[in-house]
């Protein structure tokens, strides 16, 4: 794993749970997650045949594999080891490798490393970029422990010793890597050291379950920071236990890669709308002037493409039906433009409201200026509403929203959606409402000098008119009354507004007060 060495501490919270936690207890895709974070298990022949498909609907971001164990005697392979690292490769599943150490001599750690290379070196393609592969160290058997407390070795010759191993791999290529329980890092080696010497520290301690979402790098004990945080032995994926990790920085330095796949049609972003994930289109794969066919020269694998922010995609190339490369690439993935927007209309303001946009942190709120024409930032709102005050009435107003998602400063914006609405002009003030005759009611108001061009007169038998409701349209700007033909004998609730015509819209006043009559 080529990782980023510049972390921002901070004090990790801890859970003590009394017991080793069961199998089925917790689920890797259950636990809330930090995007900036990856997830992953680390497996071996004890995990059995995994199920890659399986680990990817469980949001399983890379493996950390088993190459195997080493003895004095010499090098063992897992056997599933070849099977898994073609699987994560085929399946777009980055990985690194461990070894298991039973050995503790400066000596035969460097056979192990010559050993771990060769291993690697064997599975062609699959391994050919040694820079984007880490390769683990993993000290924590009894033979150390018991050589340490027995004296025979003392603290400084295991750091050495462990030192041979990374600095031999890092000179084939590879990213080292210290592995090992918080006791026996606490007891034998100083982390400090080891990060000083620029290798990476994956550190197990659990079961801490429930801090995985912070914005920063975990803090363990004694101040020391951790690469990759081994964080559960019985996290269950499609009801087998695996160990579970989490990693705070990108797993691979992409620039490292090989491949020389030419892709074009890759767009920076795309809209998130409705979709449980979003996927490119319309994009071509060369490999020199050869354009490649989809499904057979190659195939897409998509991660972290269900949300807002950056979505990786994994090229796998084929030649002869059989792997030959990869090729990784980046997208953003914009929140969803704002949708189902309503707009409730007063005298001088307009009330917005629209569905929630999927991956959105605020909005923005934008408003026209009709002086030069532009739209000009009024306000930010994390809320799915929004009231534009403080308008003239009866007049247009040009406004649009856009979704934000903002990760640690750098901001995804979904597309505009442009909306338009006229405010109500003021009320109709009016005057009486009365029953001289049988089944008949006078209602009167004062009729407006301006910007009207006739009445609607709305009666109910419910003073929230609620249905039924009828209206009944009186034209004419200087008509003041209307008569209703109610039925006789029944209590009524009367109000009436203008209306006016603009840009061929009927844009309404706001009702007038409501007044009640009983008719004869």
């Amino acid at each position: 794993m080529r990782l980023r060495k510049t972390f921002i501490p901070i004090l990790l919270t801890v859970i003590t749970l009394l017991s080793v936690i069961p199998a089925g207890a917790v689920k890797l895709k259950d636990i809330k997650k930090n995007d900036d974070f990856h997830y992953g298990v680390d497996v071996s022949t004890w995990n059995d045949n995994i199920k890659i498909d399986e680990m990817k609907k469980a949001d399983v971001e890379f493996a950390i594999i088993r190459l195997g164990y080493y003895k004095t005697s010499g090098g063992y392979l897992d056997v599933r080891f070849k099977e898994n690292v073609k699987k994560c490769v085929e399946n777009g599943i980055e990985f690194g490798v461990y070894v298991y150490s039973y050995v503790y001599s400066i000596s035969d750690n460097l056979k192990c490393a010559k050993w771990v290379h060769k291993q690697l070196k064997s599975m062609g393609n699959y391994c050919k970029n040694p820079s984007i592969i880490p390769v683990a160290y993993d000290i924590e058997d009894k033979v150390q422990v018991k050589a340490l407390s027995k004296k025979k070795i003392s603290k400084f010759y295991i750091y050495k010793s462990v030192c041979k191993f990374c600095d031999t791999v890092e000179d084939y290529g590879y990213i080292p890597v210290v592995y090992s329980f918080q006791g026996f890092f606490q007891q034998y080696l100083d982390i400090s050291k080891l990060q000083n010497k620029g290798y990476k520290i994956w550190y197990a301690q659990w079961p801490y379950l429930y801090h995985l979402d912070t914005t920063v790098k975990k803090e363990m004990y004694n101040d020391t920071i951790a690469d990759i945080w081994q964080f559960s032995d019985a996290m269950t994926i499609y009801g087998r236990r695996f160990d579970a990790n989490v990693c705070y920085d990108p797993l691979y330095d992409y620039e490292d890669e090989t491949s020389k796949l030419r892709v074009e049609g890759l767009k920076d972003a795309y809209a998130l709308g409705d979709k449980s994930s979003v996927k490119v289109s319309g994009i071509k794969v060369y490999d020199g002037a050869t354009l490649l066919k989809y499904n057979k020269d190659y195939k897409l694998m998509y991660f972290k493409n269900d949300r807002a922010g950056t979505a990786k995609l994994k090229i796998i190339r084929y030649k002869n039906f059989k792997y030959y490369e990869t090729k990784t690439l980046f997208f953003d993935v914009k929140p969803a433009i704002p949708k189902s927007v309503k707009t409730t209309s007063y005298q001088t303001k307009i009330k917005l409201k629209w569905a929630k946009s999927k991956g959105a942190d605020y909005y923005q709120i934008f408003e026209l200026d009709e002086n030069d024409g532009t739209y000009n930032e009024i306000d930010i709102t994390k809320s799915n509403s929004y009231v534009n005050s403080d308008l003239d009435s009866g007049e247009k107003q040009f406004m649009k929203i856009r979704a934000v998602y903002d990760r640690n400063g750098k901001k995804y914006y979904s597309a505009f959606k442009k909306i338009s609405a006229y405010t109500n002009y003021p009320k109709v003030e009016i005057l009486s409402a009365k029953s001289m005759k049988k089944n008949k009611a006078t209602v009167s108001w004062t009729p407006k000098e301006k910007d009207c061009k006739g009445y609607e007169v709305q009666y109910s038998r419910n003073n929230n008119f609620k249905s039924p409701v009828i209206s009944k349209e009186i034209k004419g700007t200087e008509s003041d009354e209307a008569t209703l033909n109610l039925a006789s004998g029944k209590k009524y609730y009367v109000r009436v507004r203008s209306y006016n015509t603009l840009d061929d819209e009927v844009v309404y006043s706001n009702y007038s007060k409501t007044l009640k009559v009983k008719t004869k």
